[in-house]
C-alpha cells in the first residue's frame, strides 16, 4: 500500500510473546484481560507514517486520496495469540486491519459448548458491525495466529464511510463476501465431517498466515471447529501418518498443501482467499 512506512520490524519472539509471554511488541499495546472487551493502547503506540506497503487487501485497494485522509490515523500493532480483540458483547471503538494476524470469531453457547463462526485475516477487517451501525452479535473476536494490524478509530472509518465513496462501497462488497463466508460455514458445518472440515480450516489458517508453520494446539482445533479433542488429534495422527502434516508441541506444519486440498470438503474453493 502506498504511504505506509514499517518503522521497525518486530521479531517473532515480540509477535508471539517472547521469553517473557509479553505478547506485545516492546509493549507497545496494552492487551485486555479475559471479558474486558477492547484493546487499550499504551502511551507508545506505534504511528503509521509515508512511504511502503500493505499486505491487507481492503487497505491496497483504496484509491490514493482516501489512503491519504487515513493515514495519519492509522497505528500499526502487534497482537498476540489468544488475546482478545472484543469480548462478547462488547461495545468496539476500534477497527483493526489484519496484516499477519489471524483473528477467529468464536461463538458460545448455554452449555459451555464454542465454535468458530468466521475467520479474518489479511482479505478485510476487523469491527465491521460498529462501522455499519448494527448491534454487536453474542461473539468473541480473539487472536488465532499472531501478528501484526493497523487499527484505526471506529469514528474515522464512520466519517469516512459517511462520504459514500471509495470507502462504502468497498466495505460493503466485503460485508456480502463475509455474510457469504458465514452462509458457507454455517452449512459446511451442518452437513460435512470433521475430517473434512479440520483440512478446509487448517487451509483457511494457513491462507491468511502464510507461513507453512502454524501455532495451534488439538484443543484451539477442537474449539474452533466445535468438535472434541480427541477426535482432532485422531485426525492429525492420520494426515501425519499420510505425510500431509507434521506436528508437535503446539504447532502444525503443512508439508504437502495439494494433499490437504484434496483432503478437504467441497466448501473450500467457496471459502479460498484469493
Amino acid at each position: 500500500m502506498r504511504g505506509i512506512e514499517h518503522r521497525r520490524s518486530y521479531t517473532p519472539e515480540e509477535i508471539a510473546g517472547g521469553p517473557r509471554g509479553v505478547g506485545i511488541a516492546s509493549g507497545e499495546l496494552a492487551l485486555t484481560e479475559e471479558l474486558s472487551g477492547i484493546l487499550r493502547p499504551s502511551k507508545s503506540v506505534e504511528h503509521v507514517s509515508a512511504n511502503g506497503s500493505s499486505r491487507n487487501l481492503l487497505l491496497t485497494t483504496l484509491p490514493d486520496e482516501v489512503l491519504a485522509r487515513l493515514l495519519p490515523h492509522l497505528e500499526r500493532v502487534a497482537l498476540r495469540a489468544g488475546a482478545d480483540v472484543y469480548g462478547a458483547k462488547a461495545e468496539a471503538n476500534l477497527a483493526y486491519f489484519p496484516e499477519s494476524a489471524v483473528v477467529t470469531q468464536l461463538h458460545f453457547f448455554s452449555d459451555g459448548a464454542v465454535v468458530e463462526a468466521a475467520m479474518f485475516g489479511r482479505e478485510g477487517l476487523v469491527g465491521l458491525s460498529t462501522i455499519l451501525d448494527s448491534t454487536p452479535p453474542w461473539r468473541w473476536m480473539r487472536i488465532l495466529i499472531p501478528g501484526d494490524a493497523f487499527r484505526v478509530r471506529v469514528e474515522v472509518l464512520n466519517d469516512e464511510f459517511g462520504r459514500g465513496e471509495a470507502l462504502q462501497q468497498l466495505l460493503l462488497a466485503y460485508t456480502s463476501e463475509r455474510l457469504s463466508q458465514l452462509s458457507q460455514r454455517a452449512v459446511c458445518n451442518g452437513r460435512h465431517k470433521v475430517e473434512e472440515r479440520f483440512c478446509t480450516w487448517l487451509l483457511m489458517v494457513h491462507d491468511r498466515a502464510e507461513h507453512d508453520e502454524l501455532p495451534l494446539t488439538h484443543e484451539l482445533i477442537a474449539r474452533c471447529l466445535g468438535a472434541r479433542r480427541a477426535g482432532v488429534t485422531h485426525i492429525a495422527h492420520a494426515l501425519r501418518q499420510q505425510g500431509v502434516i507434521a506436528y508437535s508441541r503446539g504447532r502444525v506444519r503443512i508439508t504437502a498443501r495439494r494433499a490437504l486440498e484434496s483432503a478437504a470438503c467441497e466448501c473450500y474453493p467457496a471459502l479460498r482467499l484469493r
